[in-house]
């Protein structure tokens, strides 16, 4: 399974649905910052940039749709599953560049172990 499938899977679970405006964007950064972290040291100058030009809109949009959707998830009655994709519970919705960057660790760290099993 690639790491894309690998990902969307785990955000569908979570609530993440492609309904979203911010839902291509959001699986783009956290692909953008699997593959390089120190890129989510800089989310508006790095990642917000290359994924607005992917899909030709412009930084800003990407932020709105990314932190709208994760405002969206923290709505979900049962969180459950959004737990287990972050690790731990949080009191309230952490930021864009907290949410991106822990989904992006996480995914690393157990996408290896999937496939070491």
């Amino acid at each position: 399974m690639g790491r894309s499938d690998y990902l969307e899977i785990r955000l569908l679970r979570a609530g993440a649905t492609p309904d979203y405006v911010g839902y291509p964007y959001l699986v783009e950064s956290i692909l953008l910052v699997w593959e390089k972290p120190e890129a989510g040291r800089n989310m508006s100058h790095l990642v917000y940039p290359q994924v607005a030009h992917k899909f030709g809109v412009n930084p800003a949009s990407v932020e709105r749709g990314i932190r709208t959707l994760i405002a969206a998830l923290w709505q979900t009655p049962d969180k459950k599953a959004l737990v287990q994709l972050l690790g731990r519970d949080y009191d309230r919705a952490p930021g864009n560049s907290k949410f991106i960057g822990t989904i992006a660790r996480r995914m690393s760290m157990n996408y290896k172990n999937a496939d070491e099993a």
